[in-house]
């Protein structure tokens, strides 16, 4: 009978069971680290499958996208797709950051996270529109957490290096992107999301009104 494969993600998260089953951790981290523990075992059940030499047990496997397994295999077959459907022209990779002094208020009003890529999008193409007068053609990676796994919201973006005229008759390729003129406008369209939830009473936080201003300035 075949055995279900070693997973060190997994044991760890089975050592540490209390310490993120329990009431206080999100249902969503909840359901994903369950799903995990779960993944290619006989919780999910199996397939029997069996000769007259040999008979071999497969696992059912979590298909969760939080799974180092499941994750990765999803994550592969996304990229195939994306890149079969992508124009064939040359992409540069951009990451948007904010300062570490807004990751709590993202942290605790996760409703605003969901905001980040539409957000990211509409900077750069406000900035390649202004700057060489085009449409790019972009796709944005959200990630909510850093190399250390700690709370990190930042964008990691794919952009092609040119675009289409605004008349839509002609594809532009000299074009070169500016990090540093993206940044502050990045950083500016953040603090001005966080002001426009904190004046609709949609932003939690500890902080008092004249520290919030401050934060927010």
């Amino acid at each position: 009978m075949t055995r279900a494969r070693a997973r060190p993600l997994r044991d760890v998260l089975q050592m540490h069971r209390n310490e993120w089953d329990r009431d206080g951790t999100r249902s969503a981290v909840r359901e994903a680290f369950a799903k995990v523990v779960d993944c290619g075992t006989e919780a999910l059940g199996a397939e029997r499958f069996a000769s007259q030499i040999e008979e071999r047990v497969v696992y059912h496997t979590c298909k969760s996208r939080a799974c180092p397994s499941c994750g990765y295999q999803a994550t592969r077959a996304w990229q195939r797709d994306q890149w079969r459907e992508l124009p064939d022209v040359p992409y540069a990779h951009v990451c948007l950051t904010m300062p570490d002094v807004l990751w709590p208020l993202f942290q605790r009003n996760r409703h605003l996270l969901h905001d980040l890529p539409v957000l990211g999008a509409q900077v750069l193409q406000q900035w390649a529109r202004q700057t060489y007068g085009i449409r790019l053609i972009i796709i944005v990676i959200p990630h909510s957490f850093g190399r250390h796994l700690n709370f990190n919201c930042h964008l990691h973006i794919l952009v092609s290096e040119g675009g289409l005229r605004e008349n839509g008759t002609h594809w532009c390729t000299r074009t070169r992107l500016d990090r540093r003129a993206l940044m502050p406008m990045w950083r500016y369209a953040v603090i001005t999301l966080l002001r426009e939830a904190a004046r609709a009473g949609v932003l939690d936080t500890d902080l008092s009104r004249p520290a919030l201003l401050q934060l927010l300035t």
